[in-house]
C-alpha cells in the first residue's frame, strides 16, 4: 500500500471517530461519572451517594496529557480524578484498581500524599491487579485497605537509578573523544560519556538511600501506623517483617497477605463489597450507593486510543527492547523490571 494511501486512511479514520465522538461524547468525560450498575450503560447525573472507582494502569510518570488524546489510567489523569473526587461531596469512598511495575519517585509520591488526604475524610480501598510493585506498592500504602489477588505481584520495595556507560564505545571503537565543559565538578553526573568516580557513587548511593528511606516512611505512615475504626478486615504490618522484606524481592499477593503488605484476598467485589460498608460506618445515614467510573474519558477517545494502539503494535520502536530504567534513566525509581 503507497504511502500516500495509508495517510488519506488514516485522516479518514480521524474524521470518522471525531464524527463520531461529537455526537457520543459521554457527560462522564465532562463529570467524571459514569453509573456502573444501570442496564443501559447510559449516564445518570444525580446527587445520589456515590463509590468512584478509578485506576492505574502502566508507568507512573508525570504527563502533562489533557483532553480527548490522554488516557484515563495514567498517573496524571488518577492524580486529576482524585484531586476531583476530594471535593466531590456525593464521593463516599474510593476504590483504585492497580496495574503498575511502579515508576518514577515524584509521581508516586504526588498521589500517594492525596490519597492519605482523602482518607481522612473518605474511605480509600486499593486491589491489585496482575502487578503492583514498587511504586505501586508505595501508592497502594496510603489506602486504608489493600485488596490483592492470590497470584497478584508485589512488593520490590527499593529505588533503583540506572543509566549508560558508552564511553568505551565512543573512544575506543569510534574514536570519538566527547569534550564537556561545566562549572563543577558533579554537573555531568551519571553522565555516560565518562566511568563514574567512587566519589560520585557515593553520592548518588545517598541519594538512593535517603529515596528508599521515604518508601519505608511511606508504608509506616500508611500501614504500620493505622488508627482507623473501619471494622473491615485489617492485617498487621509489624516494622521488622517490613524491614526484612523491603530489600527489592517481590511476592504474591498470598504471601503478602502472610506477611501484613495486603489486608485481604479478593478482587473488585471484594472491593466494592468493603468499601461499601466502611463507607456506611464513616457516613451513619449512608444506605446505598452507586458504583460510578471517575475517570472514564470520552467516546472519541476510545476510537482514537484503539486505532492508535493498533497502530503502536504493528510498528517497530527502539524503546520496546529497553529496560523501563533505561528509558526513565539518570532518575531515581520506586520501579520493579
Amino acid at each position: 500500500m503507497k504511502t500516500s494511501t495509508v495517510a488519506k486512511l488514516v485522516i479518514i479514520l480521524c474524521i470518522i471517530a471525531l464524527f463520531i465522538g461529537f455526537f457520543n461524547i459521554d457527560k462522564d468525560s465532562l463529570y467524571g461519572e459514569m453509573d456502573l450498575n444501570h442496564s443501559s450503560g447510559k449516564n445518570i447525573i444525580s446527587n445520589v451517594n456515590k463509590i468512584a472507582v478509578m485506576e492505574l494502569e502502566g508507568t507512573i510518570v508525570s504527563s502533562y496529557e489533557s483532553g480527548f488524546f490522554s488516557k484515563e489510567a495514567t498517573a496524571s489523569n488518577l492524580l486529576k480524578s482524585l484531586k476531583s473526587a476530594a471535593i466531590d461531596n456525593n464521593i463516599r469512598g474510593i476504590i483504585i484498581k492497580i496495574n503498575s511495575p511502579g515508576g518514577t519517585v515524584a509521581m508516586s509520591q504526588n498521589i500517594y500524599n492525596q490519597i492519605i488526604t482523602i482518607r481522612r475524610n473518605k474511605p480509600v480501598v486499593v486491589v491489585f491487579d496482575d502487578v503492583a510493585a514498587s511504586g505501586g506498592y508505595y501508592i497502594a500504602s496510603a489506602a486504608d485497605r489493600i485488596i490483592a489477588q492470590n497470584g497478584s505481584l508485589t512488593g520490590s520495595i527499593g529505588v533503583i537509578f540506572s543509566f549508560m556507560d558508552y564511553h568505551n564505545l565512543l573512544t575506543d571503537k569510534l574514536n570519538i573523544n566527547p569534550v564537556v565543559i561545566k562549572s563543577g565538578k558533579y554537573k555531568d553526573i551519571g553522565s555516560g560519556l565518562r566511568q563514574m568516580t567512587d566519589e560520585e557513587r557515593k553520592l548518588m548511593q545517598n541519594i538512593i538511600n535517603d529515596s528508599y528511606n521515604q518508601f519505608i516512611e511511606a508504608i509506616t505512615i500508611g500501614r504500620i501506623n493505622r488508627s482507623d475504626k473501619y471494622s473491615a478486615a485489617k492485617t498487621e504490618l509489624k516494622k521488622n517483617i517490613l524491614k526484612e522484606n523491603a530489600d527489592g524481592r517481590i511476592f504474591t499477593g498470598r504471601q503478602a497477605f502472610k506477611l501484613g503488605f495486603v489486608d485481604s484476598i479478593g478482587d473488585i467485589d471484594t472491593a466494592q463489597q468493603m468499601i461499601e460498608k466502611m463507607a456506611q460506618e464513616k457516613f451513619n445515614n449512608l444506605y446505598s450507593a452507586k458504583l460510578v467510573n471517575y475517570n472514564k474519558k470520552s467516546t472519541f477517545t476510545e476510537y482514537f486510543s484503539s486505532f492508535t494502539e493498533y497502530g503502536a503494535r504493528n510498528s517497530i520502536n527502539i524503546t520496546d527492547f529497553l529496560p523501563t530504567s533505561m528509558i526513565l534513566n539518570r532518575k531515581p525509581l520506586y520501579l520493579w523490571e
